[in-house]
């Protein structure tokens, strides 16, 4: 079974609380939906999310945040949970997109490391998100509970895959566990998605600290030493 056939799997996973049936997607529902207005109210709901998260973030904080009418929102997602899904929808449309670039991720480090760069950095608004909604989902109460956490193991399995890869291309270091490896770069990149939104703004002076920097020094700590370049062969007199 290939990777990204267990990642679909984990995606769908077992079912957890039934979604709210309105948060089917605009093909599926009984009338037609602006995909504009939609939008917009996803992108200004993922905002808030990340900002303020689930528990802080009304509709009507949501529909100044956007600049629509709280009726106005209503017409779209008729409840938070309803937007709540549909932001998730969208996270996990992003992990399917890591889930298809395992290939490209696992054939050197600087792959990944780019990969990172692009599709984990801890600043973008994706990753924001899957941290603060992450956290919040340790409430049984959560109605995003299951899904964050199938995200948050689909996550560790491309990053998992990746380091399996390495392993089997001789370049981890002697006992690194691929599982463990994925799993604690996963919870690195969470962590300093939050320093960003904490530590950083209170930094008045440049710090030697950059997300990526960081990132690349929890990669580089599973890798093997690189050997040093044999010098030219001298010549015997």
């Amino acid at each position: 079974m290939s990777e990204r056939t267990i990642g679909r799997e984990l995606l769908e996973g077992e079912p957890g609380p039934a979604r709210s049936p309105e948060a089917a997607p605009p093909e599926a529902a009984t009338e037609p939906v602006p995909r504009g207005r939609r939008e917009e109210i996803l992108d200004g709901a993922a905002d808030m999310f990340a900002e303020h998260g689930y528990h802080g973030s009304s509709l009507r904080d949501i529909s100044q945040h956007i600049g629509i009418s709280h009726s106005g929102m209503l017409h779209h997602f008729d409840s938070k949970d309803a937007l709540l899904d549909g932001v998730i929808d969208r996270l996990e449309a992003h992990a399917q997109t890591g889930l298809e670039r395992i290939p490209q991720l696992r054939s050197d480090r600087n792959a990944l490391l780019l990969g990172l760069a692009e599709h984990w950095h801890p600043a973008s608004l994706p990753i924001r998100l899957l941290a603060t909604l992450d956290a919040e989902s340790v409430s049984a109460y959560h109605h995003g509970r299951f899904r964050m956490a199938r995200l948050r193991k689909v996550h560790e399995h491309v990053l998992e895959h990746c380091f399996t890869g390495f392993a089997e291309q001789g370049l981890l270091r002697e006992g690194a566990d691929p599982a463990f490896a994925g799993r604690s770069l996963l919870a690195v990149v969470l962590s300093l998605a939050v320093r960003e939104k904490t530590v950083r703004p209170l930094q008045s002076e440049p710090h030697d600290d950059a997300p990526m920097k960081d990132i690349a020094m929890q990669v580089d700590g599973f890798f093997l030493e690189p050997r040093p370049a044999a010098g030219p062969a001298r010549r015997s007199r």
